[in-house]
């Protein structure tokens, strides 16, 4: 190592006493690469943390006036490198016995790839990685790696390393006294390799994407021979057989877009069958792992040095990229539950079609189907006023109301009557499938008539259950008080009715917008149980049962039939009955001020109430409030539940905001030119809105 003065002129002649010069000159001189581990790294650290300092050194006379400060500061350590062998060896050694003792392979092979715990174990692993701390393991080279860039800003001045800049600075540090530094890194790609596409293999051949799989034998399968293939490939890389790695490296490539085309189908076959969170997970497991594959491949196989040494950068920046990802929970969660979320959305946009009226026939058919749900509702509020005076344990009080709830939502859809509430969420969902497959069209006509469609047959149902409720309820506390002498409810409890009903003396408002998100998660848990109940296949179970052989298969095929038809409307009802009966008993538990109010059921407990006080109750201001706190639960219950619903459907539909903006400026101009239709059925069905295509300006471009 020469002395400073000679170091400084040497290199730059211009400026040979600069602070940079003398920092670089100090990190250079003791290396010493038979030293311990630690003393090793903290000297590498170094050299590395000169090179990521953003003060800028004089530029060199190869030097490009664009640089950022990073790269120059590289362009000179090369240069330096490249003038005095003696430390290029001295560095080269040290990088040498550090990567030789570190382990590389997991860098290579693991970082930013999902592990084959399964989704609840990654998720959990994730958690746990980004609350507690982590011992720093000096032999882990991602975790030093991770140290040396971890930061954006590395990523960025990393990014513009020119590849010519690359292949010298490994040149320069592989001399004949410290031999081949990068020896380590080509064994640790070779083991990758053959690790990937062990894993590759075994995901690829677990019996849930098997059975989804075209129909091979399992030795013909593409996860069965590569590892294999690779096997073959990496020896005669070894052994230099030109000839046999071309023939390997084609039979690699083939197996892997086997393996992609295979992912393809199984996705395919999960899009008609039912999705399942675990299969969606392998599946994304394989892809990625088979992505990294396919880098590594052509990385050990790349002829051109400098096309290999900017191949090399990019892996960096990669594993760099998703060493930073590995803690964050929301991306492996979108990933494996957007297809999951889809098939949901879609099996409740199909319900929701049943909701949505056309004609003026369907429309009085809605009417007359939610005045029975309303007639039903009014047993249900008078058996949760009987569940609530039995003083029950919270736990079991909370499993009556349930019940009740449920067992009033099940009759209703068995009888064919309509619960108005439940409608929003699955209307939302096929509206949000009308928008996905009309995002292109500039007439959104057919769009806005959906949504005039869906407006009428909601006021239809809401006017059929709470029209009908109000009368059932006064005939039935009539009936009660001719057999009893007095009315349903007391006094107390008539006058309680009215003050938790008032929108300004009690939680009520936030009580129907909490109603409105247990309406939505049972919109969802309707199509979770259809998905679950396709995904395994229990229609075709049910018609193929051998019982068939007994009662015939005529009755089993009805009887799939039936159960394909009815499952979505039970696990919907049955989820939306005992949240609505468990919630406020959760809200005792941990002390919370947690109630629900459902329009139907509280317009009944009102009449309820106002039979009880008489009629001069009417002329209260308590029953005025109430009143309102009627509509004002009805709107919240409704749009509450349509929002949520329609926000995720758009979401696992990939519709573009553009799209929406430009619905929303549709049906606002439809609606104040004709609002009929969104009331009341046209003469003419599938009426056109009254305006031409609308534009909207392109949104401002972000810099």
């Amino acid at each position: 190592m020469p002395d400073l003065e000679t170091f400084g002129r040497t290199l730059l002649p211009q400026a040979a006493n600069h602070r940079a010069l003398r920092q670089l000159h100090g990190h250079l001189q003791g290396i010493d690469p038979n030293g311990p581990l630690v003393d090793r790294v903290a000297k590498l650290d170094a050299v590395l943390r000169w090179v990521r300092d953003t003060s800028r050194v004089p530029p060199l006379p190869d030097g490009d006036p664009g640089d950022r400060a990073q790269v120059g500061r590289l362009r000179l350590l090369v240069r330096a490198l490249e003038v005095f062998p003696d430390s290029a060896a001295s560095l080269g050694a040290l990088v040498g016995s550090v990567l030789g003792e570190c382990n590389v392979v997991d860098l290579i092979a693991r970082s930013g790839l999902p592990a084959d715990r399964g989704l609840f174990g990654e998720t959990m692993d994730r958690l746990s990685r980004s609350i507690l701390p982590e011992v720093v393991d000096e032999r882990d080279l991602g975790h030093l790696v991770s140290r040396w860039f971890g930061s954006r800003r590395d990523l960025g001045w990393l990014e513009t390393v020119p590849p010519h800049l690359v292949l010298r600075l490994t040149a320069a540090l592989r001399t004949p006294a410290s031999g081949n530094p990068w020896v380590p890194l080509a064994h640790a790609a070779a083991d990758a390799l053959s690790l990937i596409a062990q894993r590759v293999s075994g995901v690829g051949l677990y019996d849930g994407i098997r059975s989804r799989s075209p129909r091979v034998p399992v030795r013909h399968s593409p996860f069965f021979l590569l590892p294999r293939a690779t096997d073959a490939m990496l020896a005669a890389l070894i052994h230099g057989d030109r000839a046999a790695l071309e023939s390997a490296l084609a039979d690699c490539r083939g197996l892997v877009r086997a393996c992609l085309e295979t992912v393809g189908a199984v996705t395919h076959d999960l899009e008609h069958s039912g999705v399942s969170v675990d299969v969606v997970y392998r599946l994304e497991l394989i892809t990625k792992n088979i992505e990294r594959f396919s880098v590594l491949l052509e990385r050990i196989v790349e002829p051109d040095p400098t096309a290999h040494a900017d191949g090399a950068k990019r892996l960096l920046l990669q594993l760099l990229l998703v060493r930073k990802r590995d803690r964050e929970l929301g991306g492996i969660v979108r990933s494996n539950m957007h297809l999951l979320a889809r098939k949901i959305i879609e099996r409740a946009g199909h319900t929701g079609e049943h909701y949505i009226t056309t004609t003026r026939g369907e429309w009085a058919k809605m009417l007359l189907s939610a005045g029975g749900g309303g007639v039903l509702t009014t047993g249900t509020a008078a058996l949760k006023f009987l569940i609530s005076w039995g003083h029950f344990a919270p736990f079991v009080e909370g499993v009556l109301a349930g019940t009740n709830y449920a067992g009033s939502f099940l009759l209703m859809q068995f009888l064919g009557f309509t619960l108005a509430t439940k409608q929003p969420s699955m209307t939302a969902a096929a509206l949000a499938g009308s928008m996905r497959s009309s995002a292109s069209e500039t007439n959104l006509s057919g769009l806005v008539s959906t949504i005039a469609r869906i407006t009428r047959s909601q006021l239809a149902a809401a006017m059929g259950n709470v029209g009908a409720v109000i009368p059932t309820a006064f005939i039935f506390d009539s009936y009660y008080a001719s057999k009893t002498g007095h009315s349903f409810l007391d006094a107390e409890a008539a006058a309680y009715v009215l003050h938790s009903l008032h929108p300004t003396h009690s939680p009520t408002i936030f009580f129907a917008a909490l109603t409105g998100v247990l309406l939505w998660i049972s919109s969802v848990g309707a199509g979770w149980l259809e998905n679950w109940a396709v995904y395994r296949r229990l229609p075709e179970a049910i018609a193929e049962h051998r019982i068939g052989r007994f009662i015939g298969r005529r009755t089993t095929r009805w009887a799939s039939r039936v159960f394909s038809r009815n499952i979505s409307g039970i696990g919907g009802n049955v989820t939306l009955g005992y949240l609505l009966g468990m919630t406020p008993i959760a809200g005792k538990f941990f002390g919370l001020p947690l109630d629900v109010r459902h329009v139907t059921l509280s317009a009944g407990a009102l009449t309820l109430a106002l039979c009880s006080l008489g009629a001069g109750a009417l002329k209260t201001p308590e029953a005025w409030g109430a009143m309102a706190g009627i509509a004002i639960i009805g709107s919240l219950n409704f749009g509450v539940s349509f929002v949520l619903a329609l926000m995720v459907a758009l979401r696992a539909r990939e519709v573009e905001r553009r799209d929406r903006l430009k619905l929303l400026v549709s049906v606002v101009v439809t609606f104040f030119k004709s609002p009929g239709q969104f009331i009341f059925p046209p003469k003419v069905p599938d009426a056109v809105p009254v305006h031409g295509p609308v534009s909207v300006p392109p949104p401002p471009v972000r810099h």
